[in-house]
């Protein structure tokens, strides 16, 4: 109910948006120049009503308390479903239209709609539909199957699902998009000539029968099995000249050649298997870091280390699909060189046919003032097209073309960004910048080394003196809260160890932390002794202190203390996050709870 209210509330919207613009709509249609700007400016309403109906479902979902969980395959199922609803109504809407303008629009526009649902549905969603639904249909529970072995079994999946998205993405199309065979000589010519030359004869090729100034090749080629095809879009037909067709068809069979499509799946798992090995790197380095620097205060910058982990995970994951798609921005700048410089295309009409297939559209006036098509793009907005885009913009790619030209480069030759990193760190060994490194980083090991030395000293001094010999030793005082082992506890822990009273008491008098002092004492599991020392310094323990103590015993499993601490008064003033922290951990240890501590739920 809840999802066909938001979306009646849609339809009411984009009804009253046409009402408000109703003459200038109509009037924009009455005055365009010919039927494909007529065809633009429908086209542009209709998808906006679908976008808007989308989103209104959307939302709906995020704010239904009985909400399903959507996959790729949920999404993808909604927004066929509101295409449907809105071809259905959007009949009534043209011939409404045709009785206001006297234009004869419904026929035409009702085909060109359904030629560009197939062909947008067959390019942009069906590969990712295909692709869920195979990968949901051979989706298993490695951990149960395959017990050790899950994540060979996962990465075998990845690769078989691809192949078979690509497959059957391949047959789909063929039946999906408006295609049909290239019957017309001088075209058959070109194309014959091409695919002789790279000695695929047999290789399928189709016309496109929708404005798409593109041309592209699916499919797979492995061993005896073949299903490649090369769609090309009318628009080349009908905007470019021979010597310009033959040079976009020369590219295309370069990335044949060259076997990108074998190697965009192969990348789609190195960038999985990197992800996936670089996001459990960076937990674990960043959690060790953490218990590292802090010691036993590492529970209280959970919150912190946690979003450290994620905003380091997300710049991975930034990084890892940054190098993905220069990856196959290089397949564009292999195949333009491959086109050129090995099957001879001639570079200026390669240089005019690029010109013509990036060349933005005329748009009708009512489109421009919707789009905004002068207005330049921002250095964020610009840098995010340009480092997550598939396509090098046409500049780029004809400078690089001429500069492997000029220079006598191979065709394949091209800087990637993992290359770029590694001259970047090159420089660090030439002499000028090695040498001062190497220097620091020797004084820093020989500072940790002799840090190491005096605490080893410091630590066995304790463990093997008298008391009143400790206390004599002012060195130990100035480094009472310091590590002498650079992490893990402070030399305090070695004084408490020897559970000494007078020491502990002298050494807290002189400046050590009363809170690790307190954590040291747990540690030991003497219930006197904690009982004692947490009397007289409850007083001055901070509610950070408090809980790392109780953590502790509840750590250690330290009944007595554990139950001690939690019926203090200061357990009512702790943090309910502390507290179920404290209690989850605890019950994981004892598996029970005392009766003291029902109110730690």
């Amino acid at each position: 109910m809840l999802y066909a209210l938001f979306l009646l509330l849609a339809i009411v919207y984009n009804i009253r948006k046409f009402r408000k613009e109703r003459e200038v709509f109509l009037s924009s249609l009455i005055e365009a120049n010919n039927f494909s700007h007529r065809e633009m400016i429908l086209g542009h309403h209709f998808y906006v009503f679908i976008f808007e109906g989308f989103l209104s479902i959307i939302v709906a979902h995020l704010i239904s308390e009985k909400a399903i969980s959507l996959g790729i395959v949920g999404l993808g199922a909604i927004y066929l479903c509101l295409v449907f609803l809105g071809f259905f109504l959007y009949q009534f809407f043209i011939r409404y239209i045709e009785k206001h303008t006297k234009l004869e629009l419904y026929e035409s526009f009702k085909n060109h709609l359904i030629k560009e649902l197939r062909v947008n549905f067959g390019l942009v969603l069906l590969p990712i539909l295909v692709y869920a639904s195979i990968n949901w249909a051979f989706q298993e529970d490695g951990s149960t199957h395959s017990g050790g072995i899950w994540i060979l079994e996962l990465f075998l999946n990845i690769i078989f699902v691809s192949v078979l998205t690509i497959v059957c993405t391949v047959i789909i199309m063929l039946r999906l998009i408006p295609n049909r065979e290239i019957t017309e000589p001088e075209y058959l010519k070109i194309i014959n000539k091409r695919l002789f030359e790279i000695k695929q004869p047999n290789m399928r090729v189709r016309w496109i029968e929708a404005d798409i100034k593109n041309a592209f090749v699916v499919g797979l080629k492995l061993l005896f099995f073949s299903n490649q095809t090369m769609f090309i879009g009318k628009s080349l037909r009908d905007s470019l000249t021979h010597e310009e067709f033959d040079a976009i068809i020369a590219h295309e069979l370069g990335h044949v050649v060259n076997r990108h499509i074998h190697k965009r799946v192969i990348d789609l798992f190195k960038n999985f298997v990197s992800l996936l090995f670089g996001t459990l790197i960076i937990g674990f380095s960043v959690f060790s870091i953490s218990f590292l620097y802090w010691g036993e205060d590492a529970h209280l910058h959970t919150s912190f280390t946690a979003v450290a982990t994620t905003l380091l995970c997300m710049i991975w994951y930034f990084f890892n699909h940054s190098i993905m798609f220069d990856t196959i921005r290089s397949h564009e700048f292999e195949a333009d060189g491959y086109a050129v410089m090995v099957m001879g295309a001639n570079l200026e009409a390669f240089k005019s046919a690029l010109e013509k297939l990036t060349s933005p559209q005329e748009l009708p006036q009512y489109l421009k003032t919707k789009y905004k098509v002068d207005k330049k793009k921002g250095r964020i907005s610009k840098w995010f097209s340009e480092t997550f885009s598939t396509h090098p913009e046409p500049k780029k790619r004809i400078s690089y073309l001429e500069h492997k030209i000029s220079s006598g480069l191979p065709f394949n030759y091209y800087v990637s960004k993992p290359k770029k990193i590694r001259n970047f760190l090159s420089h660090f060994f030439d002499w000028r910048v090695s040498i001062p490194g190497v220097v620091s980083l020797m004084t820093l090991s020989l500072w940790a080394f002799w840090e190491l030395k005096l605490g080893s000293e410091n630590i066995a001094f304790l463990q093997n003196s008298s008391s009143q010999d400790i206390i004599k030793n002012k060195t130990l005082v100035l480094k009472i809260n310091d590590r002498p082992q650079l992490v893990g506890q402070t030399l305090m822990y070695h004084v408490v160890k020897k559970k000494d009273p007078e020491l502990i008491e002298y050494f807290v008098s002189q400046g050590a932390d009363k809170g690790k002092t307190l954590i040291y004492i747990s540690q030991l599991k003497d219930y006197d002794l904690l009982k004692k020392y947490y009397s007289t310094y409850q007083s001055s323990l901070s509610n950070d202190d408090y809980f790392l103590v109780l953590r502790k015993t509840a750590e250690l499993n330290f009944t007595e203390g554990y139950r001690l601490l939690v019926n203090a008064k200061q357990f009512e003033k702790l943090d309910s996050t502390y507290k179920e922290d404290v209690s989850r951990l605890y019950q994981t240890n004892a598996q029970r709870m005392p009766a003291s501590v029902d109110n730690l739920k």
